[in-house]
């Protein structure tokens, strides 16, 4: 019976969350802010990896196997030539600025969600900067390991690069699958969720929408990266776009399990306080 009525309470509080207001509107913004960090991120990695010598071609091949010929032909030419001047800082500081309103709605939600107040708008793009940052290396991660992890090592084998570099990365890549996968990510939402109030708390309120977010983040990746690598016949329906299209459920889906979390950390904080004030009435 114990264990029914606890399934009925999460079932409500569930129910609850989704029923909010903000389920409504923040998904599609932080999927929106998600898709604009895309080409700045690719640039960036594409520039770093030029530093040490890696090819565009290497590149190019990963987002082809990855995404497909669609994403790719897209990405691929903003890539080519990059040359570090102000002509490449500018427009890449503009588009991360651009980005960065995603996280300014993560800041914006759970000071409403926790009733806290929002600081000045100078502080929230500076921490909003700082959490997009977070979060591209959040999604890079998953696309990199647990989506896309063998297909990336497919390709450094094919690459003819030095065999120890080669092994490393192999090594390293692997290594990071499994549960050290999930722990990283676990590490990087709960980062997130800790930062997002503009106000200090304890990190420990956070615990139960960190994990539910891995977890789903977790799930949602596998199943994409199922698709994009087995389904063969979903580019029926939208044709060129098919890609294009089964990246953007992904990024909402994302966005999505994000906004639950939150949801579920502001419960957690609300039942907290009452279950303290109701000891504070037991005492007195």
């Amino acid at each position: 019976m114990k264990l029914i009525k606890k399934a009925k309470h999460g079932l409500k509080r569930l129910w609850n969350i989704l029923a909010r207001t903000d389920m409504l509107v923040l998904p599609g913004q932080l999927a929106f802010f998600f898709l604009l960090a895309t080409v700045p991120t690719v640039t960036l990695i594409a520039y770093g990896a030029s530093l040490f010598n890696v090819s565009m071609d290497f590149i190019s091949n990963f987002l082809l196997k990855a995404f497909g010929s669609d994403i790719a032909s897209l990405i691929t030419p903003m890539i080519n030539d990059i040359h570090f001047s102000l002509e490449f800082l500018i427009p890449l500081f503009v588009a991360f600025y651009a980005a960065s309103g995603g996280a300014s709605s993560i800041i914006v939600t759970s000071n409403q969600l926790l009733n806290f107040e929002n600081s000045s708008f100078l502080k929230r793009k500076i921490k909003g900067l700082i959490m997009t940052f977070i979060l591209i290396s959040l999604i890079v991660f998953l696309l990199l390991v647990p989506a896309f992890g063998d297909k990336f090592i497919e390709l450094i084998e094919y690459v003819n690069m030095n065999q120890t570099v080669t092994n490393t990365i192999v090594f390293i890549i692997n290594v990071s699958k499994g549960p050290i996968s999930w722990l990283v990510i676990f590490f990087l939402v709960k980062i997130i969720y800790t930062m997002a109030p503009d106000k200090r708390m304890s990190s420990s309120y956070t615990t139960k929408g960190s994990i539910f977010t891995t977890l789903g983040f977790i799930v949602i990746t596998y199943i994409y990266s199922y698709y994009v690598n087995n389904v063969a016949h979903y580019d029926l329906l939208y044709g060129g776009l098919s890609h294009f299209v089964v990246l953007m459920i992904w990024f909402y889906l994302i966005a999505y399990i994000v906004t639950i979390g939150i949801a579920i950390n502001a419960e957690e904080l609300e039942n907290r306080q009452k279950l303290a004030a109701k000891k504070e009435e037991n005492k007195q």
